[in-house]
């Protein structure tokens, strides 16, 4: 390391790729917003200037408006500065005087209603990864690396790269037969953190969702999930790629109730609406509700534009009508 500049020598610490190359990034962004390339020189500043934390205080609030990122990815990149100069022997000062690092979309839910309505407005690359997401609650970093074989064999084994832990992922048919769609159309999925993070928000947005759903957050509604059907501990972690007691890892794997508990988790979150009566309606009232429902969602796929918005019942009859030849009466619908 002899020939190493102090912040190769400080990344060559970090083991895990994806938090290196946050943290790269990190001081990339530090160095522009302290305008130097020499990051010896802002360790220098350090040493000096006796109230150097108020230089990160405003980095903070500089790379929430100047990069356009959140409280909570500020945050991050502050964690990267601040272990820098604890490597350097000049530790910052911070305490309490930044928002700790937590995850505000954590206060707001997404009913099963929300996430049904996300699936159903969703093209068939939003429909694979919520289904994926919803059989395996795995962070992002470890869904990326599930194969199209993995997916097609229904049954396999994971090891998370941030713990090392092996878990135990299953795969339901409907994932599969939205996989096998996504091969016979030629559409691959991002392959990065990014590029799924953009395809959501896009797909939050045009659902009218309040706010954007992430796979992290899709993870914290699967655990939830069992934790409130009763799931036991042991079995949720080995699920959810938790640390777990290597004997009963063991254990647990060879047992066929590992998969009746993630069945019972997977049928609590179903994506497609159902209304519980085998498809029968019951009432009239019900039937039209369901007639004007999918006359809405046929003209929104055809335009792809926001007039549905403003179009009567009536009106949306009559293009249906119009556009299909056909000649029953409206007065036989109702």
């Amino acid at each position: 390391m002899d020939n190493m500049t102090i912040e190769a020598e400080w990344l060559s610490q970090i083991l895990g790729e994806n938090t290196r190359k946050g943290y790269e990034r990190s001081i990339a962004y530090f160095k522009e917003f302290m305008k130097t390339e020499s990051l010896e020189d802002i360790i220098k500043l350090r040493k000096e200037e006796r109230n150097f934390e108020t230089r990160i205080i405003q980095f903070f609030k500089w790379v929430q408006e100047k990069k356009d990122v959140t409280e909570n990815s500020a945050r991050a990149y502050c964690i990267a500065i601040q272990s820098l100069f604890t490597y350097v022997g000049a530790p910052l000062r911070l305490k309490n005087k930044l928002p700790k690092l937590h995850m505000k979309i954590e206060t707001w839910k997404p009913s099963v209603k929300e996430l049904q309505r996300l699936y159903s407005l969703g093209d068939i690359s939003i429909k694979a990864w919520l289904s994926l997401s919803r059989d395996i609650p795995a962070r992002i970093s470890d869904m990326l690396r599930i194969t199209p074989e993995q997916i097609e064999s229904g049954e396999f084994l994971l090891q998370s790269k941030k713990e090392g832990v092996v878990g135990k992922c299953y795969i339901s048919e409907e994932t599969k037969a939205l996989f096998r769609q996504l091969r016979t159309a030629k559409i691959s999925l991002p392959i990065t953190q990014a590029g799924i993070d953009k395809m959501m928000a896009s797909a939050c947005k045009i659902a009218g969702l309040e706010k954007r759903i992430n796979q992290h957050l899709l993870r914290k509604i699967w655990i939830s999930t069992a934790i409130n059907l009763g799931v036991p501990e042991i079995v949720y972690k080995i699920l959810s790629f938790k640390t777990v007691p290597q004997e009963l890892l063991t254990y647990y794997l060879d047992r066929n109730e590992l998969k009746d508990y993630w069945q019972k988790v997977v049928s609590a979150l179903p994506l497609e609406h159902s209304n519980g009566n085998n498809g029968r309606v019951n009432n009239i009232e019900e039937a039209l509700d369901l007639v004007m429902s999918a006359l809405r969602k046929l003209i929104e796929e055809k335009t792809m534009t926001m007039r549905i918005n403003v179009m009567t019942d009536k009106q949306i009859i009559e293009e249906y009508v119009r556009e299909s030849n056909d000649r029953l009466r409206i007065k036989k619908i109702a």
